[in-house]
């Protein structure tokens, strides 16, 4: 039982001032009206933000669709003070839909998904009202979940109006509250996406000692979820050299592509064989605003040149002799031969 004190109601267009005091008990008289209804929780909307092997968000929000359906006569009126309070007590049982003191538990129906939110609190809701701003839940979704739909428990805890009885004099009311204590949990079905998931699909480009040439890296977004305003630079170390430029690639949507190309140069001393390089790419997850970056690696392929390319590369005493022998034959000439002396 609980009492508690304050100056409202109207009884027959006339204002009261009702004096309410806590006590640990209500009186033994039975009073005139019992409430049928009360409240009644339910989830309006939901919306996550979880991806695989990342914490996310997952927002709940919820109404109370609880009603008064009418007043259950327990004790009949006898004289006018009775009238007068049985009709202020029926005015405060239609006050029995409101939820109060709300508490929100999330709990998760599969160990791939970690709730690591504690309780939250949502104040009071009175018949017919929404939450105005949804409850945040922080979850972890394990490496080991793939993308689909996922079971969940909200475990909605809140204090209902049980009892009103109002005794003693009409234009100083005594007025008790009896409330108890209610939970209602509702099953959910929450989203878990793969993310956008940027990789290097290809690399193109003719990479040899010495030259300068264009590589170009296709990205594909092999995730469920597209990338937004996804801008790329290349980080490469020796025998290569590029500019620090980034490459703007707009949006990639799922299963879609993108190339970046980016300047190269080649040292002239470098070995053929294959050398890794690193592609920087920022984004935005889906429509979420927090930007992420990534890196990732690619193989280039640096080939040994060949035919005339060859000679580039050669010392310059050979390339010399080359361009002698070939000057000498395109002539037709003949070196001079020595002749030998008579003897007498």
């Amino acid at each position: 039982m609980e009492m508690i004190c304050s100056g409202f109601g109207r009884v027959m267009g006339a204002v009261l001032a009702a004096a309410l005091l806590l006590s640990p008990s209500a009186p033994a008289e039975e009073d005139f009206y019992r409430a049928e209804g009360g409240p009644s929780i339910f989830v309006s909307s939901l919306s996550s933000g979880l991806e695989t092997g990342k914490v996310g968000s997952i927002f709940v929000e919820i109404e109370n669709r609880g009603h008064v359906t009418g007043l259950v006569e327990k004790r009949t009126p006898k004289t006018e003070d009775e009238k007068m309070l049985a009709l202020l007590e029926g005015e405060m049982e239609m006050e029995a839909s409101e939820a109060v003191g709300i508490e929100a538990r999330l709990l998760s129906r599969d160990e791939r998904l970690a709730v690591l939110s504690g309780t939250q609190l949502a104040g009071s809701l009175s018949g017919g009202e929404t939450l105005k701003r949804p409850m945040e839940f922080s979850v972890r979704a394990e490496e080991s979940a793939t993308s689909g739909i996922y079971p969940m428990l909200i475990e909605i805890s809140y204090e209902r109006l049980e009892d009103v009885r109002v005794l003693g004099n009409p234009l100083y009311p005594e007025i008790y509250f009896q409330r108890a204590r209610a939970t209602e949990t509702i099953s959910l079905e929450v989203p878990v996406m793969r993310g956008p998931r940027l990789e290097v699909a290809e690399v193109k480009g003719s990479v040899s000692p010495g030259r300068s040439c264009d590589l170009e890296l296709v990205i594909e977004n092999t995730g469920d979820v597209p990338a937004r305003q996804v801008e790329a630079n290349l980080i490469v170390q020796h025998p290569f050299s590029s500019a620090d430029d980034a490459v703007l690639l707009g949006d990639i949507e799922p299963g879609k592509r993108a190339a970046a190309r980016f300047p190269l140069e080649v040292d002239r001393e470098a070995d053929p064989g294959e050398y890794a390089v690193v592609s920087a790419v920022r984004y935005l997850p889906g429509e979420g605003p927090e930007e992420r970056r990534k890196d990732l690696a690619a193989l280039v392929v640096v080939k040994a040149p060949t035919g005339l390319r060859a000679l580039l590369v050669v010392p310059v005493v050979a390339i010399a002799l080359t361009l002698i022998y070939l000057g000498w034959a395109k002539k037709g000439l003949r070196l001079p031969r020595l002749r030998k002396k008579r003897r007498w």
